[in-house]
């Protein structure tokens, strides 16, 4: 469907990626369900899924972070996108359940994704955190390798450190969606409009 992509997560450890089960819930995953692999397609996207987690807007707060950057070689051949249009196509209620606080529809749908050996493993979701860019969400166990190899099973992944002990650009936090606040993609479809993300400006 989408061909090869580059997709960007934080993650402090050896590796971006999990083979257990996840130890905390997710918008897609219960607390202990099998692994799941969460990732931005945007640069930005995992500082805005870490502020908006950690609810984190202070400029002191945010100077006291140090966090490790990964790059990811992703297939996105066989992904499944579900955008707002979709969200009824898989059984959510509302489109707005795709970027809700309460993560309760998205966790059913990927329960009943998993249990279908035919549904697809990789989703290609609008970001809850930074409106008008999409994650991608990958069910099942998936291994690092080298960024410059080629993979050889459906569980490689290539990936690379980008930045160590790094921070957010200063102008991020004034990007994110943070939880009880409105989401500008969202309100633009319900609209009928079409919205862009603004980026960061120039310095």
């Amino acid at each position: 469907m989408e061909g090869e992509a580059v997709a960007y997560r934080i993650a402090s450890w050896d590796t971006p990626l999990r083979v257990n089960p996840n130890r905390t819930a997710g918008r897609f995953n219960e607390r202990g369900s099998p692994a799941t692999q969460y990732l931005s397609l945007h640069p930005l996207g995992p500082w805005a899924e870490y502020l908006r987690t950690e609810d984190l807007r202070d400029a002191h707060e945010l100077a006291e972070r140090r966090l490790r950057i990964w790059a990811l070689r992703i297939e996105l051949t066989d992904a499944q996108r579900i955008d707002f249009s979709r969200a009824a196509d898989f059984g959510l209620a509302s489109p707005e359940d795709l970027i809700a606080d309460n993560h309760g529809a998205c966790r059913g749908l990927a329960e009943r994704l998993r249990a279908e050996p035919r549904a697809p493993r990789t989703l290609i979701v609008p970001s809850a955190a930074l409106p008008g860019t999409d994650n991608v969400v990958i069910f099942g166990e998936r291994v690092q390798i080298p960024y410059s190899w080629q993979p050889i099973s459906a569980i490689d992944i290539p990936a690379c450190v980008i930045a160590e002990r790094s921070q957010p650009p200063a102008g991020v936090p004034s990007l994110v969606r943070y939880r009880g606040e409105p989401h500008p993609a969202f309100e633009a479809w319900r609209a009928g409009r079409s919205y862009r993300f603004p980026d960061l400006s120039r310095p």
